[in-house]
């Protein structure tokens, strides 16, 4: 028996709001449907009207349907969408963050991803493994050297981890990008004088822009060669970030079929809000 009863009039009209387009997509119940819309046209409420229709037309469970989307605040719209439409059944329905999802998956499946105290590391903890990095490493490090405190460069180490993380980029990645890069300098127009000075000619290298170029090249392949031993040190801790949950989940299914294979019986309509 259908989740939402045909005569359900809050969702009736809901549905009657819809444009023609919109509705499409919402009638659309079985195979893949892509919606394609700017910002302000009406796209979460589609997502929403076609988990109602789903509910209304299968004999699908509200727990067997997985809607994600990027933030607390879509979550929260979503679910109050659904609930003036279908009720308490709506907090049935599985609509979390791409982060949260993947954060349950590593959850309920520990023994896929490490120990069984494996957990979230907090910001202090992150910041507590930075500083652990920076003091192992010699004063003369790119990272350190010219600076009184050994932590000067914590925060920008920080967040360029969280973007390798972000973008599943290794460390080699980055020598290949640094090395390609100062390659071409000398065949860029910012790095040749463009016109006579008193001291060089037009034509000649500005080499004081080369060699602070290759500095800042330097400190960036050196903060790449300590992520490995970032990763480690939080693996012996037993924690994992933030940026780690989606990258960690993908591997997983890629690597384990009967692990993905038990989402896709568990979940049998997804939905993806931002895609």
């Amino acid at each position: 028996m259908p989740v939402i009863p045909p005569n359900n009039d809050a969702f009736q009209q809901a549905l009657d709001k819809l444009n023609p387009d919109q509705r499409r997509a919402v009638d659309q119940i079985e195979g893949p449907v892509l919606v394609l819309a700017g910002p302000g046209t009406g796209k979460t409420q589609v997502l929403a009207a076609r988990i109602g229709n789903i509910l209304l037309h299968t004999d699908t469970r509200p727990q067997n349907i997985l809607c994600l989307t990027f933030t607390d605040a879509g979550v929260n719209a979503m679910r109050q969408r659904l609930l003036s439409w279908i009720g308490p059944d709506a907090h049935r329905v599985a609509i979390m963050t791409y982060h949260s999802f993947c954060n349950r998956v590593i959850q309920e499946n520990i023994g896929y991803f490490g120990t069984q105290d494996l957990e979230p590391a907090s910001e202090l903890e992150q910041i507590e493994i930075v500083r652990e990095l920076l003091l192992k490493v010699s004063p003369e490090h790119p990272l350190r050297a010219g600076y009184k405190s050994p932590f000067q460069s914590e925060k920008q180490l920080r967040n360029f981890f969280n973007f390798l993380k972000s973008e599943d980029i290794k460390p080699g990645d980055i020598h290949k990008a640094a090395d390609l890069w100062l390659k071409q300098l000398p065949e860029l127009p910012e790095f040749i004088f463009q016109r006579k000075t008193k001291d060089n000619k037009k034509g000649d290298l500005k080499t004081h822009k080369i060699a602070e170029e290759t500095a800042r090249m330097d400190k960036l392949k050196s903060a790449a060669d300590l992520f490995p031993t970032y990763n480690h040190l939080l693996h012996r801790t037993g924690r994992y970030e933030f940026e780690d949950m989606i990258l960690w989940t993908l591997k997983a299914f890629l690597q384990y079929p009967e692990l993905l294979l038990n989402y896709q019986e568990r979940y049998l309509y997804v939905l993806v809000d931002e895609y």
